[in-house]
């Protein structure tokens, strides 16, 4: 694990390219506390060890469905909806498989943002 240190950066943007409903717009400024972060992606396999033994709930899990990257939606999938059932655990993905547990933490780590 890495310290980040934390501090002032800008973010969003006033550029018309940014989704203000996703919170990418206006540019402003946010602080974050120094935190730890993983230098690689998480796996499946070590996000299942995370999620068993601290009990953890994912956004997607609670909600039963999650946005997902459009890149990785099916052709013809609108990439405004959301797909039902996609957590790192969805079927297709297994819980200790070796790929990134891809969309796993929805939320910031409480504190981490103010």
């Amino acid at each position: 694990m890495l310290l980040l240190p934390g501090g002032d950066f800008l973010m969003g943007t006033d550029e018309c390219v940014g989704d203000l409903a996703d919170g990418e717009g206006p540019l402003h400024c946010v602080s974050l506390h120094p935190f730890w972060i993983d230098p690689h992606a998480v796996s499946n396999a070590r996000f299942h060890e995370f999620t068993a033994s601290t009990g953890y709930v994912t956004d997607a899990e609670h909600f039963g469905w999650s946005f997902v990257f459009a890149g990785l939606l099916p052709d013809g999938h609108p990439e405004t909806a959301g797909v039902a059932g996609a957590a790192y655990a969805f079927p297709g993905r297994r819980s200790g498989s070796t790929q990134p547990a891809a969309g796993c933490l929805c939320s910031a780590t409480p504190g981490a943002m103010s």
